[in-house]
Parts: structure tokens; sequence; C-alpha cells
């Protein structure tokens, strides 16, 4: 693999009619697979959000430690609005709250270095190619 390359594997599995898990090195997480519902687990686009969440609190914690700065707490709050026709996510916003005595500059350093090296971030940001295909397993009767 070429240097400053990483590759990422997660596997997608149906689970019954409603709700399919995600796997990867070990992890699970359950996702909710019913079109209009939720309670089985996160839905598509709030696994999204998560992934973005998951990104800037990376990023905080590293670049944190990185910078020597003390932050006694972290909150990501992320919101979307979703279109139906097509369907997307057309905007996403979040409000993050550190609670440091840092000084301010710091802190908005901080944030803008978070964004600036998020894998998530630039990949929401710049978008990215989706390339698929189809393998179809015949059932047996």
């Amino acid at each position: 693999m070429l240097p400053g390359v990483q590759k990422y594997n997660v596997t997608v599995e149906r689970d019954g009619p409603n709700k399919a898990v995600a796997r990867t090195r070990g992890h699970t997480l359950v996702l909710n697979a019913e079109k209009g519902r939720g309670e089985i687990g996160f839905n598509a686009a709030e696994t999204l959000m998560a992934a973005l969440g998951a990104c800037l609190m990376t990023n905080l914690n590293s670049l944190a430690a990185k910078m020597h700065l003390a932050i006694d707490d972290a909150t990501l709050e992320i919101d979307a609005v979703r279109l139906d026709d097509p369907p997307g996510i057309s905007e996403l916003t979040y409000r993050l709250t550190l609670t440091s005595r840092e000084p301010k500059d710091k802190l908005e350093q901080l944030h803008d270095l978070c964004v600036k090296w998020g894998t998530v971030t630039n990949t929401l940001a710049h978008g990215v190619q989706v390339v698929g295909t189809l393998n179809i397993k015949r059932s047996r009767e």
C-alpha cells in the first residue's frame, strides 16, 4: 500500500426485515433498516451524523493532546436537513461545546484544525465518488 494511504472495511448484513448489523475490527453497530422507524438503532442519516461526530471527537482528543490543551468536557450536537426528492442530506450543522480553562484563541485554533484534518469532514465537504457492484446468489428452493 502507498504511504499515507489507509484502507477500511465494514461489512453490513441484513438481520431480518427491519435491522442490519455493521461489523468491523470485532465491533458491531446495530442499524435500523426499516424506513420511517427508528426503534432498533441508528438510521442511515443518523449513522452519517455519528460518523461526523466520531471524526471531530477523535481529532479533538488527538489535537488537544498535541497542543497541550486541557479539555474538561466536550459535547457535539449535530442537526441535519433531509430532502425527499431526490433523497439526500442538504445541510449538516453542529454545535461543539467545550468546557476548558484554555484561552479562547487556542480553542478556536483547535476547532479549526479538527475540521481541517478530519477524514469525514473533508469527505463531506468535498464529496466522494461512490462505486458499487451487485453480486447475485440464487436461493435454494
